[in-house]
């Protein structure tokens, strides 16, 4: 198994802070992310910045 190290630069930023729950209508096949923390919402549920990226050709998961 090969494991690429790739830069933040590389990712693009989704629009928007999300809640942990909202991940599952986020993430595609295909894609790599980061996520970061991103403040609390006034109810003081944690808020996250969510970075996608497509894999790119022999990375993990897309062979």
């Amino acid at each position: 198994m090969t494991i690429s190290i790739t830069t933040q630069d590389d990712y693009e930023r989704l629009p928007g802070l999300y809640h942990a729950w909202d991940f599952a209508m986020l993430l595609e096949e295909g894609c790599s992310y980061l996520i970061e923390e991103g403040g609390r919402a006034e109810d003081g549920q944690a808020l996250f910045l969510v970075f996608q990226r497509p894999r790119k050709r022999g990375e993990a998961g897309n062979d």
